[in-house]
């Protein structure tokens, strides 16, 4: 018998591997979400707790803001730029992203786009499925049209 790994095998291992990471990253920061106060520490001027709270709550529920770039390790690099005018870019690893997105509610719905359909060798093009999206900290996690999370993304720091 030959000593190697079938590509179907591989492609599941990557698969459970982004999706553990996901998890993984998702419960790390999950605690640490329900510690913040929303006061700065380090600014004397900065409102108490309870005054803090209030002003989100007074205004609906406290702004999603996904602008800025989304990455991960993964082959490839793949990305996602959410730019403040309302459009996004990115890259699943080897196609261009190009669409816009919007936030409702708590979610960021991303706009049903087009990419180019290459084939690169070693990329998983998860993030080309990417329909909607939710932040927990640092982290964005991606699902698909079907509500299903694809894959996780990491804030880059700026």
């Amino acid at each position: 018998m030959p000593n190697h790994i079938s590509l179907r095998t591989l492609a599941a291992s990557r698969t459970v591997s982004r999706l553990a990471l996901g998890i993984a990253a998702a419960a790390l920061t999950l605690p640490l979400a329900a510690c913040d106060t929303g006061v700065d520490p380090r600014d004397p001027n900065s409102p108490p707790a309870s005054e803090a709270s209030e002003s989100a709550s007074a205004s609906g529920d406290a702004a999603v803001d996904p602008v800025g770039r989304w990455t991960s390790p993964e082959a490839g690099d793949p990305y996602l730029e959410f730019l403040d005018d309302g459009s996004l870019e990115g890259s699943d690893g080897c196609n261009v992203i190009a669409t816009t997105w919007e936030v409702e509610d708590d979610e960021i719905v991303i706009d049903s786009f087009m990419t180019t359909q290459k084939a690169c060798s070693g990329v998983d093009p998860w993030l080309s499925k990417a329909a909607t999206a939710t932040i927990e900290g640092n982290v964005m996690k991606v699902e698909d049209s079907n509500g299903k999370v694809i894959g996780g993304l990491e804030k880059e720091d700026t």
